[in-house]
């Protein structure tokens, strides 16, 4: 299973990779991530404790959906991920969010910044066993952000953090189950 999953997510970057540059520029972008993973809390992540208990390799497709000016558009993200570790298991999760790319040294730096949210389905959830041992449900929340830095014609630089929770209850009462820090590889086509 976790073969099949990884297999997937690196045809589909391969694919992406392998795109004519003779294409006209399009509003969508793929970003290819891994970074180690942890369950703990957010506010404990933030307070320096990332207790890291495996990893997670993820595949975002993202399009801009329209510009609202400024540099500010409003875009949707699918997300397939897969954590192994203390937690094996794979999301896929589709949300809606904005990004920003016209900061003041974008012309000779392009320079990104994005965040999604939205459902995650796990359909193989697991028994997360901090605080307290407790069923992962199969719904929650995820979200997304990210900072890229233009490396090529077509390619930017990210560093991704992910997150699945049920957003304060929105979706349950289950606590932080999975995020991740990383860095990866984005390509506009």
């Amino acid at each position: 299973m976790r073969f099949k999953a990884a297999s997937s997510l690196i045809l589909a970057a391969s694919a992406l990779a392998w795109t004519s540059a003779a294409e006209a520029e399009s509003p969508w972008s793929a970003t290819l991530y891994a970074g180690p993973s942890s369950t703990k809390f957010v506010t404990q992540i933030l307070g320096g404790d990332f207790e890291v208990n495996g990893g997670m390799a993820g595949l975002a497709i993202d399009r801009g959906l329209f510009k609202l000016g400024s540099g500010i558009s409003f875009g949707a993200e699918l997300q397939l991920t897969q954590f192994f570790g203390d937690y094996t298991y794979n999301t896929g999760g589709i949300g809606v969010g904005f990004r920003f790319d016209e900061f003041p040294w974008s012309d000779s730096l392009p320079t990104t910044f994005a965040i999604y949210s939205g459902p995650s389905y796990a359909p193989n959830a697991p028994i997360i066993k901090d605080p307290v041992p407790h069923q992962d449900p199969k719904f929650l929340n995820y979200v997304s952000v990210e900072a890229g830095v233009g490396i090529g014609r077509r390619w930017d630089a990210v560093l991704r953090i992910y997150h699945r929770s049920g957003a304060w209850g929105t979706y349950s009462n289950t606590a932080d189950v999975g995020t991740m820090i990383g860095l990866g590889l984005r390509r506009r086509f």
